[in-house]
């Protein structure tokens, strides 16, 4: 972890999420969670892909308050279409994924992020794999 994002004097920021170099995984959605500092989890995301886009990307959000909290970026892919491979093949496949977490502060800043967190999870019976980026926001 320890993706860090500056909000300055800044009340709004906005977000993207691009995912790309999929070689044969299936993009599902992408749900963006504003965890706030007083233990507040919420149930439903701030952000999700939009219905009709099918990579999993998340497009420039309209500013939103942020409350200095965490943003918890969950991506979900099929592995169905994968299956005749060997478990390390399809786990290579997710290495070699490209992913694009941007942050867009009021004044014009803005930040990159290339990775995610953690090690992606696995669920074989349902052919998923998913992984999650959590971005601290000072």
């Amino acid at each position: 972890m320890g993706k860090v994002f500056d909000t300055g004097s800044c009340e709004k920021i906005s977000t993207s999420f691009e995912l790309s170099n999929n070689n044969g995984l299936i993009p599902l959605f992408t749900k963006v969670y504003l965890d706030l500092q007083n233990g507040t989890y919420p149930d439903e995301p701030i952000l999700k892909t939009p219905m009709h886009y099918a990579d999993a990307s998340i497009p420039l959000s309209d500013p939103f308050k942020h409350a200095k909290g965490l943003l918890n970026y969950k991506t979900y892919l099929s592995y169905k279409p994968l299956e005749d491979l060997s478990q390390a093949e399809i786990e290579q496949r997710v290495k070699d994924l490209k992913v694009s977490y941007k942050i867009y502060d009021c004044n014009g800043g803005e930040k990159e992020y290339t990775e995610y967190d953690f090690h992606p999870y696995f669920v074989e019976n349902k052919k998923l794999v998913f992984f999650k980026c959590v971005i601290d926001l000072l």
